[in-house]
């Protein structure tokens, strides 16, 4: 069954906020904005091998273009879903494109979504150059979402592996934080479904409670310390971890 569907949406964060060169999660379209925070810092750190031709593959609204678009000098956006000025394409079926005809190519939180993630990543192999670098992030233990675009989960193991298995060197494994930041975002989530829930039953009142004011007060203890978010590969974020984040060298 092909991926593509007249109707499916990418529910992606709204774009980026650049501070001092990094890309944070808005406050006006999640109100966790941890998990952002490290896949943002560890983007940032990867900032010298963005260049050339990069293609953003499961781009959606395309979050980190604000980031990337000075880095390059041409952006190919692609999603399975139809939305204007993106390549729409089957992630199951090989991509339309050249073979080694992309310098960078950013896959961030897309593979869960694939249905054939190993065929993903040979495309990925097939059209990085010589040279070349992959930017990819994986949830590990993240609730379901898109559903019922969802289906694969990978350990930081998982993730080198299935890298190494097209040929591709994984460097700079990383986590998405370890436990704690996992909790906080479950936290923040169950946090954010209740001050919802309250507001619809309060109808026409519901204002009072979901309003700038309270998600400010959620949003600003996670501000006050997202540049302190730690990526690091420790013994604790290899057993929970909201994901990884490789980068995938091609020789």
């Amino acid at each position: 069954t092909a991926v593509t569907d007249s109707v499916r949406l990418r529910h992606r964060q709204g774009p980026a906020r650049i501070i001092d060169g990094v890309p944070y999660s808005d406050r006006s379209s999640t109100l966790s904005l941890l998990p952002g925070a490290a896949i943002g810092r560890w983007l940032a750190r990867q900032e010298p091998l963005v260049h050339g031709r990069l293609m953003d593959l499961g781009c959606g609204n395309q979050p980190f273009l604000r980031w990337y678009e000075p880095l390059v000098k041409e952006v190919v956006p692609v999603d399975a879903a139809p939305i204007p000025g993106v390549v729409v394409v089957d992630l199951t079926e090989p991509l339309p494109f050249s073979d080694a005809s992309f310098d960078t190519i950013l896959c961030t939180q897309v593979l869960e979504h694939v249905q054939n993630a190993e065929q993903a990543m040979a495309e990925i192999a097939r059209l990085l150059r010589p040279g070349g670098h992959a930017l990819i992030t994986v949830p590990f233990l993240y609730p379901t979402h898109e559903m019922p675009y969802d289906f694969w989960r990978y350990t930081h193991l998982g993730l080198r592996s299935l890298v190494e298995r097209h040929g591709l060197h994984a460097d700079g494994l990383e986590a998405q934080g370890g436990p704690l930041l996992m909790l906080t975002h479950y936290g923040v989530l169950g946090l954010t479904a209740a001050i919802r829930a309250v507001a619809k039953l309060l109808g026409p009142l519901g204002g009072l409670v979901d309003n700038r004011l309270v998600r400010a007060a959620v949003a600003a203890p996670q501000e006050a310390v997202r540049a302190r978010v730690s990526t690091r590969l420790s013994f604790p974020a290899k057993i929970a971890s909201l994901g990884y984040m490789v980068v995938a060298r091609k020789d």
